[in-house]
């Protein structure tokens, strides 16, 4: 950044940003008092609201690479609806200030204090949040692709969308995302983070799950099929890892269904004092109520034990449908199984 010798404060953004509108033009204001740039621009850190009077900006105002490190913006109002692309605000006081609908994209936030602050609409793409205090703020419609939130400090009063914006409204993001789905799961992705840090394990699950949802209908999206059926897999199965109920559901599922199957694949066999009984349907319409009822109870037996992988030789399938029919729940069972260790495990640790 060169420094101009006219009386403007000439300051001109370069953010490697591809929108030629943005820090296209030099800053035509003039410099402020003894230096060299404007009000906004002058790398004077601790301004305050007395530092602007002169100086408030209109609405949807250009503040491009504004300068307001340790800045004391408590409570101000001015700043909603206008454009600070790539501001420093670092070490700033921002509690209870207005930045709803204000343009902060790959702006530094830096050890800001930003209690209630209001950042509603507000564009955060790119932005970067470290060690700030955004206790009872609100971001809600806020775009947040490619943002970077790290050691945020948030509480339950900290409003941001159920579903997010990119979602909710099919916005284009602006930075690295190609698609609003996957700036959604950018953004759900640091909300889960951010929940994390702070101990608030639901609303980190919620958003775990909202994130691997809109990765789903992103492959299903951009017509990665493997991808997308691995997603659905394991959506229905487990619900993305953080559901041992849904597990339990399918496994309950599996063994249902494999019971009904066996005696319609050839049966089940079992040996009494020394004589083979063998339990099957070939007839349905022509068995008694009870021994349909009897060979469903073995059925579901055989099933559960076929299931656990028991094994206890008691009973055994009949024919090649029915042999198969077992080998294959034998193995959903282990899988299942594991699966469910595996949601415990990821269920401790939120």
């Amino acid at each position: 950044m060169s420094v101009t010798e006219s009386e403007e404060c000439g300051y001109r953004l370069d953010i490697g940003l591809d929108d030629e509108d943005i820090g296209a033009a030099p800053c035509d204001r003039p410099a402020w008092r003894d230096h060299d740039r404007c009000v906004w621009h002058a790398t004077v850190d601790g301004k305050t609201p007395e530092t602007f009077e002169d100086f408030q900006p209109d609405a949807e105002e250009d503040l491009n690479g504004a300068y307001l490190k340790e800045a004391s913006l408590a409570g101000v109002d001015w700043l909603a609806d206008t454009s600070l692309v790539g501001a420093t605000l670092t070490d700033a006081d921002l509690n209870n200030a207005d930045f709803s609908g204000a343009d902060l994209t790959l702006a530094t936030l830096t050890d800001v204090s930003g209690i209630n602050a209001d950042f509603q609409g507000a564009t955060l793409e790119g932005a970067i949040f470290t060690n700030a205090d955004l206790r009872r703020a609100s971001l809600e419609d806020a775009l947040l692709d490619d943002a970077v939130f790290t050691d945020v400090h948030i509480g339950g009063e900290t409003s941001f969308d159920d579903v997010n914006v990119y979602e909710r409204k099919n916005v284009d993001p602006t930075l690295s995302a190609d698609t609003s789905l996957e700036a959604a799961a950018w953004a759900y992705r640091q909300l889960q983070q951010m929940y994390q840090e702070n101990a608030l394990p639901k609303l980190a699950r919620r958003s775990y799950n909202r994130e691997k949802d809109a990765r789903r209908r992103l492959a299903w999206k951009v017509r990665k099929y493997p991808t997308a059926l691995k997603w659905e897999i394991s959506r229905w199965v487990m619900k993305y890892g953080s559901s041992a109920y849904r597990v339990l559901g399918v496994s309950l599922l599996v063994i249902l269904v494999s019971a009904l199957l066996f005696p319609f694949t050839g049966g089940i066999q079992e040996t009494q004092d020394g004589q083979a009984l063998t339990y099957t349907i070939e007839n349905p319409q022509d068995a008694p109520p009870w021994w349909t009822g009897q060979i469903l109870l073995k059925s579901l037996y055989f099933s559960i034990i076929t299931f656990a992988t028991l094994g206890y030789g008691d009973i055994q399938p009949v024919g090649i449908w029915a042999r198969m029919l077992a080998g294959v729940e034998t193995i959903l069972g282990s899988l299942l199984s594991a699966l469910l260790v595996f949601v415990l495990t990821c269920i401790v640790t939120w």
